[in-house]
This record gives structure tokens, sequence and C-alpha cells, in this order.
């Protein structure tokens, strides 16, 4: 699969160096220490923006385990799913269907996951390689028999650098989001069997209101 920018939306990260002058600081053997002015050591001026894709994607350093959204207009919160192919260790789970209820499997849903280990393939801006999140990817796809039915874009959730793509499996079709950290992921995503268009809807719904921290 291919990883294309789709979408640039500024979502500031730690090494951002755009915008506004950094700071100045007045410790002892800092930069701008007594002169008002602060310089940026060289290494952070290369990190570009977040949403740089030909620089890889950009790690959240936010603590995904504190998302919250509000509830899809027409959904109600249900307790009869649980994740059955958990591709990392689970943290939390939640799923919502329409009211009235269309059909078994036709769900939006989040679910956190930690546990994640990217070795040495961050750099020091947080950042991994593009074809180490295409394995990534590729790996949750096999592992839970699944088959990518469009490519894999960038995109943002909760204000951060994310991927979207299609999936098929055998019982359903989804369309998932994925938030990614140095050590967790958040797994957004709306499964339908026969009402897609009322799913999507739940789920154009439910992407933008995600919040973390």
């Amino acid at each position: 699969m291919v990883l294309a920018a789709a979408v640039a939306v500024g979502a500031l990260g730690a090494c951002d160096p755009g915008g506004a002058d950094p700071p100045s600081t007045t410790a002892g053997g800092r930069a701008g220490a007594g002169s008002g002015t602060a310089t940026v050591p060289p290494g952070l001026l290369e990190c570009g923006k977040p949403t740089d894709t030909d620089k890889g994607l950009m790690l959240s350093e936010l603590d995904l385990s504190t998302a919250t959204w509000p509830m899809p207009s027409g959904f109600a919160e249900t307790f009869l799913y649980h994740e059955e192919n958990p591709v990392e260790e689970v943290v939390s789970t939640w799923s919502a269907e329409p009211v009235p209820a269309v059909d078994v499997l036709n769900i939006v849903n989040v679910i956190v996951y930690t546990g994640l280990d990217w070795g040495d393939l961050a750099d020091d801006c947080g950042r991994v390689p593009v074809s180490a999140v295409e394995e990534r990817l590729a790996g949750y796809n096999s592992q839970i028999g699944a088959e990518p039915v469009s490519e894999a874009t960038m995109t943002t959730v909760a204000g951060q650098p994310a991927i979207e793509q299609h999936i098929h499996l055998d019982a359903y079709d989804y369309h998932g989001y994925w938030l990614f950290s140095q050590d967790q992921l958040l797994h957004a995503y709306c499964q339908w069997t026969n009402d897609e268009t009322l799913i999507e809807a739940g789920c154009a719904e439910l992407i933008p209101s995600i919040q973390v921290g």
C-alpha cells in the first residue's frame, strides 16, 4: 500500500519549527540566556511539520487512553461487542449502534491499544518511516484476515497525523482510522454489513469529534 498526503492540517508537534519565534530562556548555559533571543538547535530545524509525510509519520506524544468523543447523532452505546482479533494489548473498547439497530455488525467503534514497540525506528523528531507504518498495517490486516480495498492515506484524528483506509473482511467492511503514539494505538472505525450510508454518516460525525488530552 502507498501512504499519500491527503490533508495538510497544522497540528503542532514538539519539533515543529514553523510559526512564531521560540520563547527565550534565561537558565544558565541555555540558548538565549542573557540575550533575550532564543536559538533552536540545528537538528530541530530539520524536523519539518508533522504533516510532512516524506519525512515519515509523526507519532503522537499524547496519552491516547484519555481520548473522549460525544455520541454520534442517532446512535446509542452498545455492550454486545468485543474485539475478537486484537492486534495489540487492548486498553479500552467502545461501540455504538444506530437507533433503532439495523442489523448486527453495523456499528462504530473506538479501541485503544498499548504495548507498541517501534524499536529504533523513531527518529529524534518522533517520526517513523512510512515503510515501517505500511509494514505494521499489513501485519495487522494479515493477522485478522483483512483485505485493503483502498490505499492508505494521511488524515488527522484529534489534530494529530493519522492514517485512513477502507478494509474488507468476510463478515463485514469497515472504514478505519489509525492514530499512533510511541507505544499506543487509537483505532476508530465504522463497520457495516448492509447499511454503509448510515454507518458512514455516524463515522463522519464521530471522527472529527475525537479529542485527546
